[in-house]
């Protein structure tokens, strides 16, 4: 048993019994571990808005291995992303960011990088203003890299460009265009500046990124099919 404070990302939660909550956590130095906060949903809790998903949070737990829920002694909010919430569109990037991020870890698994990927591009998603897709996009092509499943990995490089050959391109990318390749070859390159003055058309950002879904479909063992993506699909036709 061990006392541990560490920055987290709130993945998800749920309510429990009257009061509490169980919430699902990426942090920093103890990796994804899920948590009760007994008395969360009390009017009078100090931390009953610090876990709403997606916050950017600091906690002080007791870790014990045998545990499955961890006990929170502190818990405070850093940030909230209020850009995020407050926007649709940004909305339903920034949630799959958090699914296909729960979907590629493992409990306990200390992932660092993973931590700061995730947390970089929420607070990126809260001050961008355009080309969110393509954000969520370099979002997937980073963590294919972190998680070491990036279909770059068996790219060969001439002239300072990569290349892949028809056989490589069919098995990695399914029938992406050239172009399309291409494409994301220089987004992996991009910051977030440069990603806002991109042009792209919304059909082949699609195609992109569903690349990327069945990607992370066929290596990953916890991986499963996108359900947030659906849902807000829905609530903008809603809209």
């Amino acid at each position: 048993m061990s006392n541990l404070k560490t920055d987290a990302i709130v993945l998800s939660g749920f309510k429990y019994g009257d009061t509490s909550k169980i919430v699902s956590i990426l942090s920093e130095n103890s990796g994804k571990f899920s948590a009760i906060i007994k008395g969360a949903r009390n009017t009078k809790s100090k931390m009953g808005g610090v876990f709403e998903n997606m916050n950017h949070i600091s906690v002080m737990f007791t870790k014990k291995e045998n545990r499955d829920l961890q006990i929170i002694s502190k818990a405070e909010c850093i940030s909230s992303f209020n850009g995020i919430k407050t926007d649709l569109d940004k909305l339903s990037v920034a949630y799959r960011m958090l699914e296909l991020t729960s979907k590629s870890t493992y409990d306990y698994h200390a992932s660092p990088d993973v931590y700061v990927l995730l947390r970089e591009y929420l607070y990126g998603t809260d001050v961008c203003a355009r080309n969110l897709e393509l954000i969520f996009l370099k979002f997937q092509i980073n963590l294919s890299v972190l998680l070491g499943i990036d279909p770059f990995g068996y790219r060969n490089f001439e002239g300072g460009n990569f290349v892949l050959n028809d056989r490589d391109r069919h098995l990695y990318f399914g029938r992406l265009k050239d172009e399309q390749i291409e494409f994301i070859g220089r987004l992996s390159e991009s910051d977030f500046k440069q990603i806002e003055c991109m042009d792209c058309q919304m059909n082949d950002i699609r195609m992109m990124q569903n690349s990327y879904e069945t990607h992370f479909l066929q290596n990953s063992g916890k991986y499963g099919v996108s359900k947030s993506n659906q849902i807000f699909e829905e609530l903008k036709k809603v809209n």
